[in-house]
């Protein structure tokens, strides 16, 4: 149980404390800068001074027990494992600084804040790559970068090294599977994008496992896309400038429309004008709720038989989905709430709330969406008791713990009861109130706010405007709907 849980917490080390977000790794520094190299001193402080997350490095050992910071295993020619640091300290990179000794790489990276990288580069001769593992742990340890370093390699051998004593984050850089990786012991996955372009699925696949994803190398605007698209947590790149504006394009605060409306089970207005009136407030998400499929009411002149939610989303051109609460009769239809969405579903599920009291069931029908093709969001549609405040709160609670994912979430619905209730003092604690106090019920003449917004965690969201619809007594349902411009941040 240790191993494993020793195991959990080096992976979490190395997975960006913004969750979702990709952390840009410099590969070999950021070498393409003015007056830069790879791998060197002053491409380690560019990439720090623009500020890249990490910055990945390369290590060989000379032949006197040195350790050296380059790529190649050679430097113009000179052979850094059989060369001794007379020689190689008198080696130079393009732009003329000498090809760096660990220490003096490493004294700098003390000065600054980015975080390391190490790669130990395979040696012909693997007995000194264990020389080499193991001074290099030490000397990471006397310049107080433990914390700071994690570590990957193509080397089997120094791969074991790595696992056995750094106490740090593994990566291997080696493609094998997400089950042959955690056998060996690594904490995460470091392969080049290809690899992850032939195996899609091993991202969902370690990220299960709590590992973190990291791909390589990357520079190309598509590739870097890719990436985000499909939720890598570092990008190794040799354009770290191009990765950090790419992600904070994909992450910047993004704005929504949402709309709750309870629509009446159809009794006061034809699909076809409420359907107009969703279609004129161009929302990206509505929680419905009493929302007949194929139901028979005497009530219901205007929309008996109809599938509400089917005749809704082909009317405005949105998606839909459905949450059963209970079947209208024995034989005819069913009612419950819904969900409508600009964006493609990921995947809805209903879950049946607390029901003490053994009256009229409700559900909460939750979906997650990705909005523009990969930004995780969860929209949900409810409709509480309305015949007792200790079941409102109930369901409250049940509803909190179903949205609390990581995920930035919005729930809508007709909570039966008011500001002022147990139930809504619950979720506004929680999370961010994205509706008005205006009364919404009834629709002729309001006086009662039965209907709310919510954003969950609360800090990812804002409220730019609210309004409800108008009270008439004409309104197509006997609640008005509520429509909320909305800012969510994905950062948060």
């Amino acid at each position: 149980m240790k191993h494993i849980l020793a195991a959990l917490a080096l992976a979490s080390a190395l997975i960006p404390a913004e969750a979702g977000v990709p952390e840009v790794v410099a590969h070999r520094g950021y070498h393409r800068a003015p007056g830069s190299a790879e791998n060197s001193i002053r491409a380690l402080v560019k990439a720090d001074s623009i500020g890249a997350e990490k910055c990945e490095f390369d290590v060989w050992i000379s032949a006197d027990d040195v350790l050296y910071v380059n790529h190649n295993a050679d430097v113009d020619g000179v052979i850094i494992e059989t060369a001794t640091s007379e020689t190689l300290d008198n080696c130079k990179l393009k732009n003329g600084e000498s090809v760096p000794r660990l220490d003096a790489f490493l004294d700098t990276a003390k000065t600054l804040d980015i975080e390391l990288v190490f790669e130990m580069k395979p040696h012909k001769d693997r007995s000194r790559e264990d020389v080499a593992m193991v001074k290099a742990i030490k000397m990471v340890a006397d310049k107080g970068l433990t914390e700071r370093t994690s570590y990957i390699t193509f080397s089997r051998n120094a791969f074991d090294i790595m696992v056995r004593d750094s106490g740090r984050p593994v990566l291997y850089l080696n493609g094998v599977s997400p089950q042959v990786l955690k056998e060996i012991g690594g904490t995460g996955a470091d392969y080049h994008i290809n690899v992850f372009r032939k195996n899609p699925d091993w991202i969902k696949q370690l990220h299960a496992q709590g590992m973190p994803v990291n791909i390589w190398t990357v520079d190309s605007e598509a590739d870097i896309q890719w990436c985000i698209d499909h939720g890598a947590d570092l990008i190794t790149t040799n354009e770290p400038e191009l990765a950090q504006r790419l992600i904070a394009k994909a992450y910047a605060p993004r704005e929504l429309k949402v709309m709750s409306y309870n629509l009446r089970f159809g009794e006061l207005a034809s699909m076809e004008r409420l359907a107009k009136e969703i279609k004129e407030a161009d929302p990206d998400f509505v929680a419905l709720q009493e929302v007949d499929v194929n139901s028979f009411r005497t009530a219901a002149k205007f929309n008996n038989g109809i599938n509400f939610v089917n005749e809704l989303a082909q009317r405005t051109g949105l998606f839909g989905f459905f949450g059963r609460t209970l079947n209208f009769s024995v034989k005819d239809g069913y009612y419950g709430v819904a969900i409508l969405s600009k964006h493609p579903a990921v995947k809805v599920e209903t879950f049946e709330l607390p029901n003490p009291k053994a009256v009229e069931q409700r559900v909460l029908l939750r979906g997650e969406f990705l909005l523009d093709g990969h930004k995780p969001f969860v929209f949900a549609s409810t409709h509480f008791d309305y015949t007792s405040p200790e079941t409102q709160e109930l369901q409250a609670r049940y509803v909190l713990g179903k949205l609390d994912t990581g995920i930035p979430a919005v729930l809508g619905g007709d909570f039966n009861c008011e500001a002022s209730s147990p139930a809504i003092k619950l979720l506004s604690e929680d999370g961010a109130v994205l509706s008005g106090s205006n009364p919404t019920f009834p629709a002729k003449a309001p006086e009662k706010r039965l209907d709310h917004i919510f954003g969950f965690p609360k800090a990812a969201f804002r409220l730019e405007s609210t309004r409800e619809g108008t009270a008439s007594p004409y309104a197509a349902s006997d609640h008005l709907p509520v429509i909320s411009v909305i800012e969510t941040d994905f950062r948060k």
